[in-house]
Protein backbone atom coordinates (compact mmCIF):
# COMPACT_ATOMS: atom_id res chain seq x y z
CA UNK A 1 0.00 0.00 0.00
CA UNK A 2 1.53 3.21 -1.15
CA UNK A 3 0.82 6.42 0.68
CA UNK A 4 0.45 9.61 -1.27
CA UNK A 5 2.28 12.50 0.23
CA UNK A 6 1.34 16.08 -0.48
CA UNK A 7 3.78 18.75 0.31
CA UNK A 8 2.78 22.09 1.73
CA UNK A 9 4.88 25.21 1.43
CA UNK A 10 7.46 25.12 4.10
CA UNK A 11 8.62 27.90 6.31
CA UNK A 12 12.17 27.72 4.90
CA UNK A 13 10.78 28.53 1.41
CA UNK A 14 9.08 31.65 2.78
CA UNK A 15 12.22 32.59 4.64
CA UNK A 16 14.26 32.24 1.45
CA UNK A 17 11.88 34.59 -0.35
CA UNK A 18 12.24 37.08 2.48
CA UNK A 19 16.01 36.82 2.31
CA UNK A 20 15.93 37.67 -1.39
CA UNK A 21 14.88 41.24 -0.59
CA UNK A 22 17.75 43.60 -0.74
CA UNK A 23 18.75 45.62 2.32
CA UNK A 24 17.85 48.76 0.36
CA UNK A 25 14.31 47.46 -0.24
CA UNK A 26 13.87 46.81 3.50
CA UNK A 27 15.11 50.33 4.29
CA UNK A 28 12.57 51.82 1.89
CA UNK A 29 9.77 49.81 3.50
CA UNK A 30 10.81 50.94 6.97
CA UNK A 31 11.18 54.55 5.80
CA UNK A 32 7.70 54.43 4.24
CA UNK A 33 6.21 53.06 7.45
CA UNK A 34 7.90 55.77 9.50
CA UNK A 35 6.67 58.50 7.15
CA UNK A 36 3.13 57.13 7.34
CA UNK A 37 3.31 57.01 11.12
CA UNK A 38 4.70 60.56 11.25
CA UNK A 39 1.94 61.88 8.97
CA UNK A 40 -0.88 60.40 11.05
CA UNK A 41 -0.62 62.86 13.96
CA UNK A 42 -0.65 65.74 11.48
CA UNK A 43 -3.86 64.49 9.94
CA UNK A 44 -5.48 63.91 13.31
CA UNK A 45 -4.38 67.22 14.82
CA UNK A 46 -5.14 69.10 11.61
CA UNK A 47 -8.85 68.51 12.16
CA UNK A 48 -10.28 70.71 14.84
CA UNK A 49 -13.86 70.61 15.87
CA UNK A 50 -15.40 73.91 16.89
CA UNK A 51 -18.06 73.39 19.53
CA UNK A 52 -21.44 74.89 18.79
CA UNK A 53 -24.42 76.07 20.78
CA UNK A 54 -28.05 76.01 19.71
CA UNK A 55 -29.68 79.29 18.68
CA UNK A 56 -32.42 78.62 21.24
CA UNK A 57 -29.84 78.52 24.05
CA UNK A 58 -28.26 81.79 22.88
CA UNK A 59 -31.71 83.41 22.61
CA UNK A 60 -32.63 82.23 26.11
CA UNK A 61 -29.37 83.59 27.56
CA UNK A 62 -30.01 86.93 25.84
CA UNK A 63 -33.59 87.01 27.16
CA UNK A 64 -32.29 86.33 30.69
CA UNK A 65 -29.70 89.12 30.42
CA UNK A 66 -32.23 91.69 29.19
CA UNK A 67 -34.81 90.65 31.77
CA UNK A 68 -32.26 91.24 34.53
CA UNK A 69 -31.36 94.63 33.07
CA UNK A 70 -34.79 96.08 32.23
CA UNK A 71 -37.17 93.98 34.34
CA UNK A 72 -39.24 92.71 31.39
CA UNK A 73 -38.53 89.49 29.51
CA UNK A 74 -38.53 89.96 25.73
CA UNK A 75 -38.86 87.21 23.14
CA UNK A 76 -35.68 86.68 21.08
CA UNK A 77 -35.24 84.56 17.95
CA UNK A 78 -31.70 83.75 16.80
CA UNK A 79 -32.57 81.60 13.80
CA UNK A 80 -32.19 77.88 13.23
CA UNK A 81 -28.48 77.24 12.61
CA UNK A 82 -25.96 76.06 15.21
CA UNK A 83 -23.75 78.89 16.44
CA UNK A 84 -19.96 78.45 16.78
CA UNK A 85 -18.99 78.69 20.43
CA UNK A 86 -15.96 80.91 19.92
CA UNK A 87 -14.91 84.14 21.58
CA UNK A 88 -16.47 87.18 19.93
CA UNK A 89 -19.03 85.34 17.80
CA UNK A 90 -21.76 87.77 16.82
CA UNK A 91 -25.27 86.53 16.18
CA UNK A 92 -27.97 88.54 14.45
CA UNK A 93 -31.23 87.95 16.28
CA UNK A 94 -34.66 89.55 16.43
CA UNK A 95 -36.21 90.81 19.64
CA UNK A 96 -39.98 91.06 19.95
CA UNK A 97 -41.44 93.34 22.62
CA UNK A 98 -44.24 91.17 23.96
CA UNK A 99 -46.22 94.19 25.21
CA UNK A 100 -46.26 96.16 21.93
CA UNK A 101 -45.46 93.50 19.32
CA UNK A 102 -42.63 95.69 17.98
CA UNK A 103 -39.66 93.82 16.49
CA UNK A 104 -36.06 95.06 16.85
CA UNK A 105 -32.69 93.89 15.60
CA UNK A 106 -30.67 92.38 18.45
CA UNK A 107 -26.96 91.72 18.08
CA UNK A 108 -25.79 89.08 20.57
CA UNK A 109 -22.05 88.65 21.16
CA UNK A 110 -20.60 85.59 22.93
CA UNK A 111 -17.75 86.14 25.37
CA UNK A 112 -15.91 84.62 28.35
CA UNK A 113 -16.22 81.12 26.89
CA UNK A 114 -14.96 78.35 29.13
CA UNK A 115 -15.94 74.68 29.36
CA UNK A 116 -19.07 75.20 27.25
CA UNK A 117 -20.29 78.14 29.32
CA UNK A 118 -20.45 81.69 28.01
CA UNK A 119 -21.70 85.21 28.62
CA UNK A 120 -23.77 87.24 26.22
CA UNK A 121 -23.72 90.93 25.43
CA UNK A 122 -26.92 92.13 23.76
CA UNK A 123 -27.22 95.31 21.73
CA UNK A 124 -30.79 96.12 20.71
CA UNK A 125 -31.45 98.33 17.70
CA UNK A 126 -32.96 101.73 18.42
CA UNK A 127 -35.53 101.66 15.62
CA UNK A 128 -38.39 99.16 15.53
CA UNK A 129 -38.45 97.11 12.34
CA UNK A 130 -42.25 97.22 12.40
CA UNK A 131 -42.25 101.05 12.08
CA UNK A 132 -40.59 100.90 8.66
Amino acid sequence: MAAELKSAPSAPDEMRAERRRSPQSRRLSIAGALLSAAALPLVVTGCTITPTVSPDNVASAAEDALEQEVGVRPSIDCGDEAIPLTEGTEVECELTDEQTGDVYDANVTLSDIKDGKYHVYVKVGEQSKTDS
